[in-house]
């Protein structure tokens, strides 16, 4: 019996043998540094089989539901197949549904796609044009109850995917794209635990997938969704969320405008900061820019919030990755 597969290659792995172990005696290179489980640069996905529970210590529960494991402290006791942490975005082709103004700069595009594109609201993908330009998008849709991947994206004067997308795409355009990836989800979360979502701008798209992923689950805790935005326009589903708070007696939105002196005005992450107190019960969703999502990481922690109840979805400027 084959224990280990690594992509499609059958490893050689010794009885009591750890897979990173195995990996290196392949001559594979896998990346690795403290080899005690605890840098987290040895991170792998199982693909096929479930890795042993003391390989996944110290992850996040949504880590540990899409099945990451640490490759240096998992002695598999059961058949793996295992692939790298950042390669799992398969390539596939999908179909513009349909595209429409959310506000002056950001746009819902629909893309419609096979049953072999399986995700979770609150990951990501990414958008590849035909000259092989490939740009990061979160998905705000519901698998279960939407026949589409929705995304929100905001069109930057003078960018080539922004131009892309609003000169040539139309419904009917077939595209590729890569993924999912990310963990940003609502996997692992008790029914009762308090969540606050924060994000700011088009970080509004996974936060949105996230929350009707519990809601449609039941989830009993608080909801907090805190959203930002430089101006007034920038708060794209203000109405559509404000309704949704009147059907859902546990949900609360909280939106914040830099640019406004009333009610609505102020920073996002100031306001989360001080209206969040239940910190290391509350499983935090941090999406946006890095300023904003490193600032509420460091100012949750040390205020007491746990690392292990934070997922977030980082935004990288074009060109960086994510």
């Amino acid at each position: 019996m084959t224990l280990l597969t690594y992509r499609e290659a059958a490893i050689e792995i010794e009885p009591g043998e750890d897979v990173l172990s195995a990996l290196l005696r392949a001559e594979i290179d896998a990346p690795h540094s403290c080899r005690s489980g605890v840098c987290q640069s040895c991170m792998h996905r199982a693909v096929e089989g479930n890795p042993p529970a003391a390989a996944q210590e110290g992850l996040s529960d949504a880590q540990k539901s899409l099945g990451y494991f640490l490759a240096c402290v998992c002695v598999p006791d059961r058949p793996l197949t295992i692939v790298p942490a950042q390669e799992t975005a398969i390539r596939s082709e999908v179909v513009v549904h349909s595209m429409e103004r959310l506000s002056g700069d950001v746009v819902r595009l629909r893309l419609e796609h096979d049953s072999d594109f399986t995700y979770r609201p609150g990951q990501f993908l990414e958008l590849i044009t035909d000259d092989g330009l490939r740009r990061h998008y979160s998905i705000a849709s519901l698998p279960e109850d939407d026949p589409f991947v929705e995304l929100h994206i905001r069109l930057h004067p003078g960018g080539r995917m922004s131009r892309f997308i609003s000169d040539e795409l139309a419904h009917g355009r077939r595209l590729h794209i890569a993924g999912p990836l990310g963990t940003c989800i609502y996997e692992g979360v008790d029914p009762d635990q308090p969540m606050a979502l924060i994000g700011s701008g088009t970080g509004l798209a996974p936060l949105i997938g996230v929350l009707r992923d519990a809601l449609r689950r039941g989830h009993r805790g608080p909801i907090r969704l805190y959203h930002g935005a430089r101006e007034r326009e920038g708060l794209y589903l203000h109405d559509h969320l404000q309704a949704l708070t009147k059907r859902h007696a546990n949900l609360h939105y909280i939106p914040r405008v830099l640019s406004d002196t009333g009610p609505h005005g102020g920073d996002v992450a100031a306001a989360a900061l001080d209206h969040e107190n239940a910190l290391p019960q509350t499983a935090f969703f941090l999406c946006g820019g890095e300023k904003l999502v490193g600032r509420l990481k460091r100012d949750f922690y040390m205020k007491g919030a746990s690392l292990k109840q934070m997922r977030s979805d980082t935004f990288l400027p074009a060109g960086s990755g994510r």
